[in-house]
């Protein structure tokens, strides 16, 4: 059992490779297949089509995103603690998982992505919804200033993945400077 654990994920190891490397279209099943050192059969027993390949390393990245933000959270934290435990985790894994990375940002451009299919498996996280809720403009509940959730995406989890491609590493004590700013930026105190 072990050696087909090892094969399905030599397989997505592969396809991620592949996909962050050429993109979606330029990634045949026959360079999947010489990249993984399984053969095409191999790799249809485990995924029925290129289709369903994208979407199961969409899920496997997908959950090493999700575990990599929530490391360390509690629920016992307030909404300020939340976001800036979850900013600089965030910058963390946009740093260091930079394939996983860029695979998210073509994937959601991509037609694979299936964003209500997405948010639904998300909403279903007790943890996530916690959050949601209090991501919500004041006037509904929670704890933001009324912006565009375009712009608060920008200013949370997109600056932490703007800051984590540039060259160098900032200290943990500038990132955390940069949470509480952006934590001023959006909240409505």
């Amino acid at each position: 059992m072990a050696k087909k654990i090892d094969k399905k994920a030599a397989i997505l190891d592969a396809m991620l490779d592949l996909v962050v490397k050429r993109g979606f279209h330029d990634a045949p099943m026959s360079a999947l297949a010489r990249k993984s050192g399984a053969s095409p059969g191999v790799i249809y027993h485990y995924f029925p089509s290129k289709d369903d390949l994208i979407r199961a390393l969409y899920q496997r990245v997908a959950a090493v995103k999700h575990e990599a933000f929530f490391e360390g959270y509690s629920h016992e934290m307030s909404a300020r603690e939340s976001l800036r435990h979850i900013w600089l985790n965030a910058y963390r894994f946009y740093r260091t998982h930079r394939k996983e990375a860029r695979f998210l940002d073509q994937y959601l451009n991509s037609g694979y992505c299936k964003t209500n299919e997405d948010e639904e498996a998300e909403s279903a996280d007790p943890t996530v919804k916690r959050i949601m809720k209090w991501m919500r403009p004041k006037k509904h509940g929670g704890v933001l200033k009324d912006l565009p959730p375009e712009a608060i995406d920008s200013l949370t989890l997109g600056l932490a993945a703007s800051l984590a491609k540039a060259p160098k590493a900032f200290s943990k004590d500038t990132l955390t400077r940069i949470a509480e700013t952006v934590w001023t930026a959006i909240a409505e105190e």
